[in-house]
């Protein structure tokens, strides 16, 4: 009677450290078998609490391989037997947990298959999708991999939802999608500035709780910190990265000669400042020239240029890098398209027809 109530004990002890992780963690606890539910009513692990011995064993989900390399210096795995049914084929990986260390190590790994993220990781996530190259994102990309290791993830399961976030591009209302993808989806291109600047603070909490960091910035020194990492990153990488890193007029590649451009002013539109549709991936002499009005992109994404460019006309330079793409389409991004309502408004207020 004795052994079963520690053996609780460490069932419970488990449940509490998993609360604060785990969205709608729901626990199913009787005398011998319990199980872990994960928002939506999935199952991702069961448990046997022993009678004999002090211990529990615990089977649940996720992929064998990658998981024992992972944890093989902490968790105590053990063989699984062949059995039949949904339950041999999803919970291969079965472990035993006797103590508090051993506790402490089944949070990580059950945290990282339970496939239950935070709003916090989800908005963070977000940030790191707009970022990245959408031929880019596998689980092998470093910034994939590290962001892995900031949220105690696998690389799979956040290349996973990036995709995800690049199937609401094409399709706001695609089905088979998690509701909580589709939230932040929305919360973004609601209110570009506001969730810019959340994204790029959760991340830097992340980072230095990951480095252990005491120092953790506070007020207006992690205000400045956040604000400088959002002007100098958050929507130039957007930008670059929707063009793959190449201008939309020259199609030139060299990105330390490329720009994003706003089309609707930076003083203009304070809203749309870090909205990535509000933006054009430009080689530095287009940009300067878009900026004075000197170039235009219409509504329907053809390049129009200034006749005050055409003064120049028997120029041959002139004739290469303007006159030659009169009239001819943009290199469209495959995702945050720019808005023809700013295309217009840059137009009619900004080019110099």
């Amino acid at each position: 009677m004795e052994n079963i109530s520690i053996s609780k004990q460490l069932f419970r002890k488990l449940v509490n450290q998993l609360e604060p992780l785990i969205v709608d963690l729901h626990a199913i606890e009787t005398d011998k078998w319990c199980g872990l539910f994960q928002k939506g009513g999935k199952r991702f692990a069961y448990i046997l609490v022993h009678k004999i011995k002090p211990k529990i064993d615990i089977w649940c989900l996720g992929d064998v391989i990658s998981i024992t390399e992972k944890y093989q210096t902490k968790i105590k795995f053990k063989e699984r037997d062949g059995t039949k049914g949904s339950f041999g084929k999803n919970f291969q990986i079965n472990f035993t947990v006797e103590n508090d260390t051993d506790i402490e190590n089944a949070v990580f790994l059950l945290y990282e298959i339970s496939n239950s993220w935070t709003n916090n990781e989800l908005t963070a996530a977000f940030n790191l999708f707009c970022k990245i190259p959408l031929d880019e994102i596998n689980s092998k990309n470093i910034l994939i991999v590290n962001f892995a290791n900031l949220i105690g993830k696998s690389e799979k399961e956040i290349a996973k939802r990036l995709r995800n976030f690049e199937k609401l591009g094409i399709n706001k209302d695609i089905e088979n999608i998690e509701i909580d993808d589709k939230n932040i989806w929305n919360n973004f291109n609601n209110d570009w500035e506001k969730y810019a600047i959340e994204s790029e603070n959760k991340i830097l909490e992340l980072e230095y709780i990951f480095n252990q960091n005491k120092d953790f910035p506070k007020g207006k020194e992690r205000e400045s910190i956040v604000k400088m990492r959002v002007n100098q990153n958050f929507f130039r990488n957007a930008v670059l990265t929707s063009y793959q890193n190449k201008c939309c007029i020259t199609n030139l590649p060299i990105i330390e000669l490329l720009n994003a451009s706003h089309i609707m002013p930076w003083a203009s539109d304070e809203k749309n400042r870090l909205n990535p549709h509000n933006g054009l991936c430009l080689n530095s002499l287009h940009d300067r020239a878009f900026d004075r009005g000197l170039l235009t992109v219409t509504p329907n994404y053809k390049i129009k240029i200034s006749k005050y460019i055409y003064d120049f006309i028997n120029i041959e330079i002139v004739k290469e890098y303007f006159i030659f793409y009169e009239n001819k389409n943009i290199n469209l991004p495959n995702r945050f398209k720019p808005n023809k309502d700013f295309l217009e408004y840059h137009n009619n207020n900004i080019f110099k027809g």
